[in-house]
């Protein structure tokens, strides 16, 4: 007993006092009712929400089985299941369920639809979101968490502009479906992830703002506008990483900053221009941090199909925005360091498990590192297999990745899914040339240092 309100102590010492309030309103906020009675005129479906590059990316739409969904068998996260259009019940974990109201599989309709104009798929995209409407009233459920809403607005505005006229035409349809995401905007406002804040909250007023923009809101947006510029700048550090600390949330934040601005440009509002500056951060990060090492590193809760691809990432920010990456081996504020060495690529991690009032995405990896060669992983972490279940504390731990562990002692005290009691301290990193270092000490106060140099093909450690 006196284990566990320790635990709980060392975890909520870290909040900041808006997340302990959000915490004690959560049950009330979640629970309350939005009234709504008419759905806005001025309602503008002309804003451009596809962006080729990254929506019909290839890669992106072979992760979703087109025939599969005519069969309403969804594949997310690289498992399927039925679902039962009746009631939108799965038997699955609760991260899957949670990616079903994300509607993200959709898009691959919408885009067989652009490619093929069969009715077909036009058709089973309008019983997926009809039954979906059924079967979840408003306010109850996974379908209305602020998060899933969040992800979920977006990912249907893409599908109507895919649709084009089909959807357009089918009148009574879009009648159904706009005033149904108007509440689902309404709602979401009620809801924002104040007791979460970060990549949560930022997807919620990403997603308000667009509600706005959709629904010619102007009160809502300059409401909004300044919180979602303050949250930018808190969580794009000043070496341009995302402050998770994760290369996969990295990537997903990217894109989102991206769409904002190609949303606002859309519509003469101005204050695209001070988005431009943190594009081009984030993507001198991204750029660097994955040059030659093959896929997304498994820093962190990292993991590939999740995010889009670096590659897709780096053309839409040059041809939307003629923005190219600026390449460096050195992102102090983060803790990552890079080392090459001819076709070798070392990325070091010295940084922090993560941001003090939310490390919930955070490894215990401290001093871990990745190596390609050739652009094929050799040495690698293990990121994330799971957010919920028995292996979700393995994947967490120092053993799960390539760092040492003193006297058998994790590096940070983690429990639950997303919780961090005590945690690393007085973590240094730096870059010496074709030697990386740092130092931490672990949640015990016992001290690690390492020295990790890479050249003429030999890798020491010490």
């Amino acid at each position: 007993m006196i284990g566990r309100i320790a635990l709980y102590y060392n975890t909520i010492k870290y909040l900041r006092p808006v997340q302990i309030a959000g915490q004690l309103i959560k049950p009330f906020v979640m629970n309350s009712k939005v009234s709504i009675t008419k759905t806005p005129k001025n309602i503008q479906l002309h804003l451009a929400m596809i962006i080729p590059s990254l929506d019909l990316n290839t890669e992106y739409l072979s992760r979703f089985d087109v025939d599969g969904l005519m069969r309403n068998e969804i594949t997310l996260l690289n498992e399927s299941h039925i679902v039962d259009l009746s009631t939108w019940q799965v038997e699955a974990s609760p991260l899957w369920s949670f990616n079903l109201h994300y509607f993200e599989y959709a898009i691959a309709l919408a885009a067989r639809f652009s490619q093929t104009a069969d009715r077909k798929y036009f058709d089973k995209f309008k019983e997926l979101l009809e039954s979906w409407i059924a079967a979840n009233p408003t306010g109850i459920g996974e379908g209305w968490h602020p998060y899933t809403i969040s992800m979920r607005i977006p990912n249907i505005l893409i599908c109507f502009d895919l649709f084009g006229k089909a959807f357009e035409n089918d009148f009574e349809f879009r009648e159904k479906v706009i005033s149904n995401m108007y509440i689902q905007y309404r709602v979401l406002m009620k809801r924002k992830e104040l007791w979460q804040l970060g990549n949560h909250y930022f997807e919620n007023l990403k997603t308000i703002l667009l509600g706005s923009l959709i629904f010619d809101e102007t009160r809502v947006f300059t409401r909004h506008f300044r919180p979602f510029l303050r949250e930018v700048k808190e969580e794009i550090l000043d070496d341009g990483v995302h402050f998770e600390l994760s290369p996969m949330y990295h990537k997903i934040i990217l894109e989102d900053v991206i769409r904002m601005t190609f949303w606002l440009r859309q519509t003469g509002k101005t204050q695209y221009i001070k988005l431009l500056p943190v594009i081009q951060k984030m993507v001198n990060a991204l750029a660097s941090i994955e040059k030659n090492m093959g896929r997304t590193p498994l820093f962190n809760d990292s993991s590939d199909g999740v995010a889009k691809n670096s590659e897709a990432l780096l053309l839409t920010t040059n041809e939307l925005f003629s923005i190219t990456p600026n390449y460096s081996k050195s992102f102090p504020t983060s803790g990552y360091f890079k080392l090459y060495d001819e076709d070798i690529a070392l990325l070091f991690d010295a940084g922090p498990i993560g941001p003090d009032f939310m490390p919930g995405h955070g490894h215990c990896d401290c001093l871990s590192f990745e190596v390609s060669v050739a652009g094929k992983p050799l040495l690698v972490n293990s990121g994330t297999f799971q957010y919920q279940g028995e292996k979700r504390n393995y994947f967490r731990s120092t053993k799960a990745h390539n760092t040492v562990m003193i006297g058998n002692h994790e590096q940070s005290e983690y429990w639950g899914e997303h919780r961090v009691a005590r945690r690393i301290s007085e973590v240094e990193g730096k870059l010496d040339g074709q030697t990386a270092g740092g130092s931490y000490k672990n949640y015990l106060g016992e001290k690690h240092c390492r020295l990790i140099t890479l050249k003429d093909g030999v890798l020491n450690c010490s």
